[in-house]
């Protein structure tokens, strides 16, 4: 995995975790290599109990370490943070068989089951039992719900299902077909030696 695609995942997760917030903080243990909850916050601007939280965040993701440093005058502890990406190869394979699990999972729904829609974006798609319970009429805007072709959402989600298991090594990619060779040019002697021969 590249520097480039390492640091995209990275702060990818990142935002997962905690937002824009947790981003700037990776971002800044990044440029500093080794920094306390403290210097974190001073640096980025970020409450420090928020900071806290990120740190812990990726700490249980496996992207952070720390060491822990007794100050012999005070008595107390600090905690020196680090950014650790040794294990981001396994957290991303991880974080997609999850995604998988739950287009999976959207995938069977979609397709076990049928939906009503008024058509105003914005109101609830309903199951045959939801609709029913309402007359067949929104009950938002009290229009007549339509069955709701949702072949592009099934689509989208079966494409999405096939990339990830690709990239995850659970299936193979699509064979490319070869262009068919044309013939034209055997024919051409046939046709010849058929003439020679007459």
């Amino acid at each position: 995995m590249g520097r480039d695609k390492k640091n995209t995942a990275l702060l990818d997760i990142a935002r997962d975790i905690g937002g824009d917030e947790a981003v700037e903080v990776v971002k800044a243990l990044e440029k500093k290599g080794e920094a306390t909850d403290e210097e974190l916050a001073e640096l980025t601007g970020v409450r420090v109990n928020t900071v806290r939280k990120i740190l812990y965040a990726l700490y249980d993701a496996k992207l952070a370490t720390f060491r822990r440093v007794r100050d012999d005058e005070t008595g107390w502890y600090y905690y020196y943070w680090r950014i650790d990406t040794k294990r981001l190869p396994e957290v991303i394979r991880t974080r997609k068989l999850q995604e998988l699990e739950k287009l999976k999972q959207m995938l069977q729904e979609e397709t076990s089951e049928t939906y009503y829609h008024c058509g105003t974006p914005g109101h609830p798609k309903l199951t045959f039992d939801e609709a029913f319970e309402y007359g067949f009429q929104c009950p938002i805007c009290g229009e007549i719900l339509y069955e709701y072709d949702n072949s592009k959402i099934i689509e989208e989600l079966k494409k999405r299902i096939e990339e990830l298991e690709i990239e995850l090594g659970l299936r193979s990619p699509p064979k490319e077909e070869k262009p068919k060779k044309s013939n034209k040019k055997k024919k051409v002697k046939i046709r010849e030696k058929e003439e020679i021969k007459v």
